[in-house]
C-alpha cells in the first residue's frame, strides 16, 4: 500500500521558535486575528515577557484575550488600531523586539503604512515575521488577492528592512524573517 504524504499546516509556535525569540522580549503582532501567534509568542516570552496583539477588528482582540486567558497567559494585551495608518498604534517607537504580520499584507489596502508602522515600533536590530499564502495554495483567499514572496521582499526592502532569512511555514504559506 502506497503512502500519501500529508500537507503540513502553519504551526505557529515551531515557526516563531525558529525566530530569535527570547524570554523577557517585547512582541506586537499585527493584526493578531484568532491569537495563535500572540499566545506562541507569550509562551516563548515568558512572565517578563509583553506581547502586544494589535487588530481592528474587535472579534480578533476578544479571540485572541479569551485564548490567552485559557491557557493561562497573563502577558498577552489586546489593543485596537488601524495598522494602515501610520501612528495610529498606542506603542512608542523602538518599543518591539519582534513584530508578527501573519495573513496581514494581503489584506492589506495602504500596505506601506503596515511597514512603515511596523518599522517605527521594532527596536534597531529588532526582527519582522511576515507569513503569507502560497500562491499556488489550495487554502486561503482568492489567488488574485495574495502577494508573493518576491512582492513582500521587494516592499520591504523599499522600507529599509534586510532580509535575515526564512522560516518554517509548513505547505500553504511562506515566512520570512527581516531585520531592522
Amino acid at each position: 500500500m502506497q503512502q500519501t504524504k500529508t500537507k503540513s499546516f502553519l504551526n505557529p509556535d515551531r515557526l516563531l521558535r525558529a525566530v530569535p525569540l527570547q524570554p523577557n522580549m517585547t512582541v506586537a503582532d499585527f493584526g493578531c486575528g484568532n491569537g495563535y501567534y500572540a499566545v506562541a509568542a507569550g509562551a516563548i516570552v515568558g512572565k517578563k515577557g509583553r506581547v502586544f496583539a494589535l487588530d481592528i477588528m474587535e472579534d480578533a482582540l476578544s479571540q485572541t484575550s479569551t485564548l490567552a486567558k485559557l491557557v493561562g497567559l497573563h502577558n498577552v494585551s489586546t489593543e485596537s488600531c488601524d495598522l494602515e495608518k501610520f501612528g495610529s498604534c498606542k506603542l512608542p517607537d523602538t518599543a518591539a523586539d519582534v513584530v508578527i504580520m501573519a495573513s496581514l499584507l494581503h489584506q492589506a489596502d495602504n500596505k506601506d503604512n503596515v511597514i512603515r508602522e511596523a518599522y517605527r515600533v521594532l527596536k534597531t536590530g529588532g526582527y519582522l515575521v511576515v507569513i503569507e499564502w502560497n500562491s499556488d495554495a489550495l487554502l486561503g483567499p482568492a489567488p488574485k488577492e495574495r502577494l508573493s514572496e518576491m512582492a513582500v521582499r521587494q516592499l520591504l526592502e523599499k522600507h529599509g528592512l534586510r532580509p535575515a532569512g526564512t522560516l518554517p511555514a509548513g505547505a500553504f504559506h511562506y515566512a520570512l524573517l527581516y531585520q531592522k
